[in-house]
């Protein structure tokens, strides 16, 4: 067997992987970050007082 080929083979899939795998924990930070953005603010802060006034 080529040792040279297979070691320059072996060090490139594992230089992949470790890609991958931070290339994926940044990715799904950024999608929680997105995730918990992602929601309409009230108007105002006693948003809740005027459904409580309406179901009473």
């Amino acid at each position: 067997m080529n040792w040279p080929v297979l070691i320059i083979v072996g060090i490139a899939a594992i230089a992949l992987i470790v890609f991958l795998v931070v290339r994926n924990n940044k990715d799904e930070k950024v999608f929680e970050d997105q995730m918990n953005n992602d929601f309409t603010k009230p108007k105002e802060e006693n948003a809740d007082d005027e459904i409580d006034k309406i179901v009473k």
